[in-house]
């Protein structure tokens, strides 16, 4: 019997690791449902400043994930589509990226040409005050900025099908 790791398996140790890591340092109480959401206060990848509260009045949709998050590589590509889709609708997507290294966050809204806002967040200072129960960890925040829904982890379509009939119901 083989004791190394298969890729998989490496990926999704350093995942729930690094979840631990940052989740351990957090002194805030996690975000749940019915409160207002945090603030965001991030740089994008180009440098420019993006805060939540700039997109009051509208159902914006916040997810967590990181280059190391194996069901993040899944989901991200689900969420570009819901963007596209939903775009016209004024629906704001924000994606958060907790990768340490900028350059990782670059590559993966290269590899999924993202066009939804993405925000770094290297030291996990948003993160802490949302404080994920998964990566990736989807937010669906309401027009009035109370946080409607959490997803936790992604497992596939059932998962889509489920977060954009959140979105549309929110955003009548």
């Amino acid at each position: 019997m083989s004791r190394s790791l298969s890729r998989r398996q490496a990926l999704a140790l350093l995942s729930a690791l690094s979840l631990v890591s940052w989740r351990q340092r957090s002194s805030h109480a996690e975000q749940t449902t019915g409160k207002p959401a945090a603030e965001i206060a991030l740089a994008d990848l180009k440098g420019a400043s993006v805060k939540l509260s700039n997109y009051a009045g509208k159902v914006v949709v916040i997810d967590f994930f990181a280059s190391w998050c194996e069901p993040c590589m899944r989901e991200l590509p689900e969420l570009e589509k819901l963007h596209r889709g939903l775009a016209k609708t004024g629906v704001i997507f924000l994606g958060v990226s907790l990768d340490k290294e900028r350059k990782n966050a670059e590559a993966l809204v290269k590899r999924f040409g993202l066009s939804f806002l993405v925000v770094h967040d290297p030291e996990g200072k948003v993160a802490e005050a949302y404080d994920p129960p998964k990566m990736p960890s989807t937010y669906v925040v309401d027009k009035a900025g109370l946080v409607r829904h959490i997803n936790a982890g992604f497992e596939g379509a059932a998962d889509v099908a489920k977060l954009q009939k959140q979105i549309t119901d929110l955003n009548r």
